[in-house]
């Protein structure tokens, strides 16, 4: 064995034990329908209506009553939008308490890996009705811990690359974390303060891989941790034209955007994210080497979900959804969002989205089924609206949106 290859060994090794060990950290919240009603308002102006949620209704902004969303048993106003659970359960932790970059210090490994992108994820969505997600002002939880770390790329520009599995529900009455005696908060100590509380865990079927048990989603995030680049390579890299890889397709629907700096920064409150790469155009260039500011890896994937979920049917619901972060997008740069159905599976869409260049940027694939319970009321208001005439097949079609 190489002493570079036995160095990355250790880095592996070290790392691993070192990141697998801390603690799942607990972030609890309230389903109130503001966090949600504001990232639509955030949204309105880049996405058509037929990629609206349910409970939005254009051009009136006002935040509708608890109490009226969902009255319609086959509509889903009642239900938090999927893929808007990432503007809720945010890190709380204390300014002090964050990186040089704005980040929080929960998965990272510490220097060297001072830089992080996001590389891609998962979602699995519970498809029983009982435990979705509903604007009902209930308390929440999101049980989040470390599950892998590994080591890639030559010696002296290696990447960490932790993929992190969060695991969100309604939680129950007596539902909260256990007192650690030997530390302080979890947050800011990494992890060694609060025990999750066990029933909690053992409801949400934490540590059992694919299975979602009582959760109502579960998620995984894989982020890259990266070293520091000196000035000279950050400006070259800024330079530098980027790799560009074409879909072999085309879209049956595509929505163009083309994201502002006012998006990303409302994006990075409602989720409370401090990262400069998403708010500082200097940082951006000369530290991380990147042209202008980039757009969040949970914005894209907002941004996918949306697009997709204007191509489903009345009852059905993203049961999967995979992705992969291939290239950055950036602010003031219009990109592609493109949906295409498989043509050897009815269930399964592919997702994508396209840079200014025309190439890969995010790369996704998703299982659509029915939500358990509603499929056959929706099936039969269907047919009531086919009888009286209303048509209820989806054009497929294209749109611009600046």
């Amino acid at each position: 064995m190489s002493t570079a290859h036995a160095r990355k060994s250790s880095i592996q090794q070290t790392l691993h034990e070192q990141l697998t060990s801390r603690q799942p950290n607990i972030i609890y919240d309230y389903l109130s329908p503001t966090p949600s009603h504001l990232l639509n308002i955030s949204l309105a102006d880049f996405l058509p209506p037929s990629c609206y949620p349910a409970n939005f209704k254009f051009p009136d902004l006002t935040l509708p009553y608890s109490s009226t969303l969902g009255r319609d048993e086959c509509s889903d106003t009642a239900l938090l939008p999927q893929s808007h659970h990432l503007v809720y359960f945010s890190p709380q932790i204390p300014s002090n308490a964050l990186l040089d970059d704005g980040t929080d210090p929960l998965q990272s490994p510490g220097p060297p890996f001072v830089r992080r992108m996001w590389a891609g994820g998962s979602i699995a969505f519970n498809t029983k009705s009982a435990e979705q997600l509903r604007f009902d002002n209930v308390r929440a939880a999101c049980i989040e811990q470390i599950v892998d770390v590994l080591v890639k790329g030559n010696d002296g520009d290696e990447k960490v690359f932790v993929n992190i599995e969060r695991r969100i529900g309604v939680a129950e009455a007596g539902d909260g974390p256990q007192t650690n005696p030997n530390g302080g908060s979890c947050a800011i100590a990494s992890g060694k303060s609060a025990m999750v509380d066990q029933k909690l865990s053992k409801r949400y079927h934490v540590g059992n891989n694919d299975d979602i048990g009582g959760a109502s989603l579960v998620e995984t995030r894989n982020i890259v941790f990266m070293r520091e680049k000196n000035i000279a390579t950050a400006k070259e890299d800024c330079a530098r034209p980027p790799k560009i890889l074409k879909p072999t397709g085309e879209p049956d629907f595509e929505v163009r955007i083309t994201p502002t700096q006012s998006l990303l920064f409302r994006f990075s409150a409602l989720t409370f994210n401090a990262h400069a790469i998403h708010l500082d155009p200097l940082y951006c260039r000369e530290v991380e080497g990147h042209r202008n500011l980039l757009l969040h890896g949970p914005l894209s994937l907002v941004l996918m979900l949306s697009v997709l979920r204007s191509q489903l049917q009345p009852g059905e619901m993203i049961k999967r959804f995979d992705y992969r972060n291939l290239a950055p997008l950036y602010a003031n740069e219009e990109l592609r969002v493109c949906v295409g159905k498989s043509t050897n599976k009815n269930n399964k869409y592919e997702v994508w989205i396209e840079g200014k260049e025309g190439g890969y940027a995010v790369k996704g694939s998703a299982v659509i089924g029915p939500l358990d319970g509603t499929a056959l009321a929706c099936v039969q208001h269907d047919q009531l609206d086919d009888a009286a005439g209303i048509p209820s097949i989806k054009i497929l079609t294209r749109f611009t949106m600046s």
